[in-house]
């Protein structure tokens, strides 16, 4: 599994991007992001950048600049670019059966394999078992600033967590993503997805737990453990914080 931690320096040269990780970051999830890329790129119609493998710790791919979605949804909130992040997760969901893992195996592994509460490992797990079992592609990291707007064009980045799975499951990471950082946005969020993907409310809030117990095995932060530990228990939860 992926943990939080090793964190890339990015520098601008020449109109490219240079990612760097640290010397502990494994030189197959290097091999691993370069590989979901090219999958992208060669079986989809979505906008993904072009990656190359410089060295076992360094990746190479096109600068398209610094605009994300995230000032505009967490800063200056307009509710077109929320609309626009929703009809692009849309749009990922669309394609199905890419060569990728899938998250219900993958996360059944995690759970099992966790330092999770016994607790917490049966209410996840018993929320796994019940998710109809699909092969829709998922990003499973998405969120606004992973959204760039470059020449009117928007760039999905940072795929390293992508798998297939049930759409169901990237919506609720997405909401757990937001509510991490605003519980207002999150909702707003939960509206949109209701409205233009026809999925009821309620049925997220059920797999809201499982997602919180799977963002509390990647992350390390006390603080973001606090909020997940509460929609483990309370989903609805709308005044926690870090």
């Amino acid at each position: 599994m992926l943990k939080q931690g090793h964190m890339a320096k990015v520098y601008i040269e020449d109109k490219s991007a240079y990612k760097i990780y640290d010397d502990f970051y494994p030189e197959e999830w290097v091999d691993k992001e370069i590989y979901i890329h090219d999958i992208l790129r060669e079986q989809t119609s979505l906008l993904v950048s072009e990656m190359k493998k410089i060295s076992a710790h360094e990746i190479k791919m096109p600068y398209l600049g610094k605009e994300s979605l995230d000032l505009s949804i967490h800063n200056h909130f307009e509710d077109s670019v929320l609309t626009d992040f929703v009809h692009i997760q849309s749009e990922i969901h669309t394609y199905k059966a890419l060569e990728l893992e899938n998250a219900h195996i993958v996360f059944k592994r995690w759970i099992e394999m966790s330092q999770l509460s016994k607790e917490i490992k049966n209410i996840a797990s018993m929320i796994l078992q019940n998710i109809e079992y699909k092969n829709h592609l998922c990003h499973f990291d998405y969120q606004p600033s992973h959204i760039l707007y470059y020449r009117k064009k928007h760039y999905i980045m940072d795929w390293i967590h992508a798998k297939l799975g049930n759409p169901i499951l990237d919506i609720a990471q997405t909401y757990i993503l937001l509510r991490l950082n605003s519980y207002e946005i999150a909702k707003m969020y939960l509206y949109k997805v209701t409205d233009m993907m026809e999925i009821n409310g309620d049925t997220i809030f059920q797999v809201i737990p499982l997602m919180a117990a799977i963002k509390m095995i990647e992350t390390d932060d006390i603080y973001e453990h606090k909020v997940l530990t509460t929609l483990i228990y309370d989903p609805k939860n709308k005044d926690v914080t870090k």
